[in-house]
Formats: C-alpha cells, sequence, structure tokens
C-alpha cells in the first residue's frame, strides 16, 4: 500500500558546506555571471546569507526523515530524471524501471565540491527486485510502454553510479541505507518529454498497482524545482512559477498541475521539467501536500522546494515499536 508521499529537489550544491557554495557561479562564463540577478550576487557577497539557507535546508530534510522514520515503509520508490548517467545516447527511455537482483551505487554528495567522481563515497543502496518487477510488469499490463532495467550498468557515467536523483536524496531520509529502493526513471531533460498529463497518468497507475500489496510503500519525486544549469540563464530562479507549483500541491489542485508543459517556454526547459516526478507523486497521493520549506537559493542554481503528502495514521508506526524494532537490530 502506498502510503508515503516525499518531493524535494535534489541540486548537488545543496549538500555542500557554505565555502562551496559561490564556486559554482563564479565558474560561470563572464557573460553569464555578469547577468546574475541581484539576489544571486547577495547571495554569492554574503556568507551569513548562505549560512542561513543551508540551516533550512538541512532542516527541511531533517523533517522528511521523520516522515519517513514515523512510516518505516518497508520500500522506498525514488522517481526522477537520469542526466546520462545510467542512460547513453544508445537508448534514453522516456520511462524505465530497474529490476535486477544487484543492490545499486552512487556517489556521496557531501564529499567536497570539486572531488573527481571516482574518489567520492561509494554508498551501495539495497533494492526491492520483486516489487521493481511487480510494478513493470502493473505498468506495462496498464498501457505504458516502460523499460526494464535487468542489470546494473550506468552506461552514461560508469565513474558516478546512478543518478543524483537517487543517490543525493536516499541518504537524507534513510541515513542508513536500509530500505530497499524501487527507482523509476523518467526521461525530464531531453526532448520529446512525457507531458504532465502522461506523468500524471504514471501517478495514478501506481497507486493502483501498489493498492493490494501488503507492503508500506512511500514514493520520492526527485529534483526541480525551478533551475536552468548549463544555460545563458543559470542561477535565475523562477520564484512565482515555483511557488504556483506548491499552492497546487497544498490544493490538491491536479487539473493545474496536468497542464504545466502544455506550451514551450524557456522556464519549463531543463531542470525546470523534473516537476514532472512531482506531478506524478502528487497523482499517486491523491490529497493535499504539506509544504515544509521553500529556499531560493541561487549558488545552488535552484528553487529548493521540499514537501510530503502525510501518511494515514494507521499506517504511522507508533514510538513504542519503532524502540523494540531498534533494540532488536
Amino acid at each position: 500500500m502506498l502510503e508515503l508521499g516525499l518531493a524535494s529537489s535534489h541540486a548537488p550544491m545543496m549538500f555542500q558546506r557554505a565555502e562551496h557554495w559561490p564556486k559554482l557561479l563564479e565558474r560561470l562564463r563572464p557573460e553569464v555571471r555578469e547577468s546574475l540577478p541581484f539576489n544571486a550576487k547577495l547571495e554569492v557577497g554574503t556568507p551569513g546569507v548562505i549560512e542561513n539557507k543551508i540551516a533550512r535546508i538541512n532542516a527541511a530534510f531533517g523533517a522528511l526523515r521523520e516522515q519517513v522514520q514515523a512510516v518505516r515503509p518497508h520500500a522506498l520508490i525514488v522517481i526522477g530524471d537520469d542526466q546520462g548517467d545510467m542512460f547513453d545516447d544508445v537508448n534514453n527511455p522516456i520511462f524505465s524501471v530497474y529490476t535486477g537482483d544487484e543492490p545499486i551505487w552512487g556517489r556521496n554528495a557531501r564529499d567536497a565540491y570539486g572531488t573527481p567522481a571516482e574518489e567520492r563515497q561509494k554508498l551501495v543502496f539495497p533494492v526491492h527486485t520483486e516489487l521493481s518487477r511487480y510494478i513493470h510488469k502493473g505498468l506495462v499490463k496498464g498501457g505504458f510502454d516502460v523499460a526494464s532495467l535487468g542489470r546494473f550498468e550506468p552506461r552514461g557515467n560508469p565513474m558516478r553510479g546512478v543518478s543524483h536523483a537517487v543517490a543525493n536524496l536516499v541518504p537524507e531520509v534513510d541515513p542508513q541505507l536500509q530500505i530497499p529502493l524501487v527507482c523509476i526513471f523518467l526521461n525530464e531533460y531531453y526532448p520529446p518529454l512525457p507531458s504532465a498529463e502522461r506523468c500524471y497518468q504514471l501517478g495514478e497507475a501506481l497507486t493502483q498497482i501498489l493498492t493490494d500489496r501488503p507492503e508500506r510503500v512511500a514514493i520520492y519525486a526527485s529534483g526541480g524545482m525551478s533551475h536552468f544549469p548549463g544555460m545563458y540563464n543559470t542561477g535565475w530562479i523562477d520564484e512565482p512559477l515555483d511557488r504556483w507549483v506548491l499552492e497546487r500541491l497544498e490544493r490538491n489542485d491536479h487539473e493545474a498541475l496536468k497542464h504545466l508543459f502544455t506550451f514551450d517556454s524557456d522556464n519549463m526547459r531543463a531542470g525546470t521539467g523534473e516537476l514532472r516526478a512531482w506531478i506524478s507523486v502528487a497523482a499517486a497521493m491523491k490529497r493535499p501536500a504539506r509544504i515544509v520549506e521553500y529556499v531560493p537559493a541561487h549558488c545552488t542554481v535552484t528553487g529548493c522546494g521540499f514537501v510530503y503528502w502525510p501518511a494515514a495514521a494507521s499506517s504511522v508506526v507508533d514510538a513504542a515499536e519503532m524502540a523494540i524494532a531498534s533494540a532488536d537490530r
């Protein structure tokens, strides 16, 4: 049964210490750096602003972690993009599920900025193979042409392992890396892209598939909010768009979310397209989200959002049971 929903940004700089934050913007081409908004330049030049934003980001991850610890899910579905780590130009599917037996691995996002990928700490994540295959089969039966990744082979970037959509966020809500994962990858960067409507249908399908499952399952939308890495407007953040999306989630206004990508716009491209995963999770949860935090962090080049869809009271494991389980381990 799908019990808990989560969503947050996953920008790599979110996990770095304050002294590293300005480095990303300082490396931009001069013409891009000079066109940064006032708030970005203020952030770069004001350590106290950076420290405050880091504290808010860490507190927001703490709030999501508390939700996961309260529910103690048997499996965690992570849904997000790949950006050339698992896939390369040979094949880049719109939807895919990792269905292999072997654990997956990625790199620690909190290692110092600039550390080569091969020198970063290797994090190994358990997977729920049986549930992954069950979901894959159910999606195909439901009309989705979903690729099955039967072996862990990161073809796009072999040194990095699994996409940072997984590796950056899972340690924040499951520090011991004990919850088995189901990884669902969406193509959110490389046109042609799935519509918001299709991503919404994906979320609805997941709910239907999981209805009769005995496990407590949590689902985590990874990525977003507005950000434009590698583009002329890197460092800009579309706060009105981000706050509009958060408000729609809080109001459970799914009809509006279904139309988010119905027209092309520079502000809808690049990392902003990762909001597709948020739409899928909103559809899966079918109830109002609770906003934890929103931090427009220019040094991360991202509008950093954090929300969750609370579990039903009956699914939350009480403190006594948690204490007993911890003692048994």
